[in-house]
């Protein structure tokens, strides 16, 4: 069973700017085996109930590391995600306004974890073939979803940065990327570690008749009477 891993807790409220104001309600992971591949994804989505009592999702994508905010979206006509096929363009309505789609993603995806409560009636198992259509030629995305035979749901979708996330939830929400910090830590260390070689005495290893250069001594000191330069 995959766990969630985005940096938000069930009954824990987030509070972005005016007037976001969200509840994390529940949340359930998604796991999709890719025959290409020959290996499983996962994503999560997080049901918020929050502004305005709209029920949002959040989608974070164990793999790419995105988060997406989705929210309901009235699609004229109703369209059967099972029945569009990769790259498929396609005229949709959304909310009133009518639009060229190109069909970005197909897919199958399998409910593995639950927890939490949800406005929706899933169980652990079901599967939920989804279609995600981006504009051809603008910035929109729109999401169907089919939970059974009964419910086919549009969401409009749009991608979150660290700055959106901040602004709708008052947090990052995406986990950090632990092997970006492990390169950070190992940048800074060598950086740390250049800075004090060139801070440490320099040796003069020039050594006089009969020394070698074990027998020089560091460059501190004055080299006058009593100094402790070299010449003394």
């Amino acid at each position: 069973m995959v766990r969630p891993k985005a940096r938000m807790k069930l009954g824990r409220y987030l509070i972005g700017d005016p007037p976001w104001r969200s509840l994390p309600n529940g949340v359930a992971v998604y796991s999709e085996w890719d025959t290409e591949d020959g290996r499983h994804y996962h994503w999560e989505e997080w049901e918020l109930l929050g502004y305005e009592d709209l029920d949002f999702w959040v989608e974070y994508d164990h793999y790419s590391r995105e988060v997406s905010l989705y929210w309901p979206a009235r699609s004229e006509p109703t369209t059967d995600p099972t029945a569009l096929a990769l790259h498929q363009e396609l005229e949709l309505t959304l909310d009133g306004v009518a639009r060229r789609w190109v069909v970005r993603e197909v897919g199958v995806g399998t409910i593995d974890t639950l927890e939490g409560a949800f406005t929706y009636d899933i169980v652990q198992g079901q599967q939920v073939a989804y279609a995600e259509l981006r504009e051809l030629g603008g910035p929109h995305r729109v999401v169907l979803e089919k939970f059974d035979e009964r419910v086919i749901d549009a969401y409009a979708a749009t991608t979150l940065d660290v700055a959106g996330q901040k602004h709708h939830f008052g947090r990052r929400i995406a986990p950090y990327d632990l092997r970006k910090l492990l390169m950070a830590l190992v940048v800074l260390a060598v950086l740390a570690f250049g800075t004090l070689g060139s801070c440490l005495p320099q040796r003069d290893c020039t050594p006089r008749a009969g020394q070698t250069t074990s027998d020089c001594r560091t460059g501190f000191g004055g080299g006058g009477v009593g100094g402790g330069g070299v010449g003394k």
